[in-house]
């Protein structure tokens, strides 16, 4: 795990992450959005776990130290505006390799 460790903080993409990360929007109040750090932009799609979907469920990947990440997003839709969250978490190998392992379309 140190290694893990060392690796992260040596990349130049995911040094800049958290653990977990989390973003939101609601409509009409622009003021207190928040985006996933800018960092998110180099991740690579590996794994669209819900191709069909409004709301994401995708395993995302550092081209440069290949760390994985479980991207979702979600929204509410109200009749005064919608709320959208996203949220990045940080994958062990183990745990991406139960996302990969999954048959398409679950």
């Amino acid at each position: 795990m140190e290694n893990a460790t060392k690796e992260l903080r040596d990349c130049s993409i995911c040094s800049h992450l958290k653990d977990q990360e989390w973003a939101s929007q609601k409509f009409g109040w622009e003021a207190n959005d928040t985006s996933l750090p800018v960092a998110t932009r180099d991740l690579q799609l590996v794994r669209d776990l819900k191709p069909d979907s409004n709301r994401s469920l995708q395993i995302w990947q550092c081209p440069l130290c290949f760390t994985y990440y479980r991207f979702s997003s979600d929204y509410e839709y109200l009749v005064n505006g919608s709320e959208d969250v996203q949220s990045l978490i940080r994958l062990s190998q183990e745990e991406a390799n139960l996302y990969l392992d999954q048959p398409p379309g679950i």
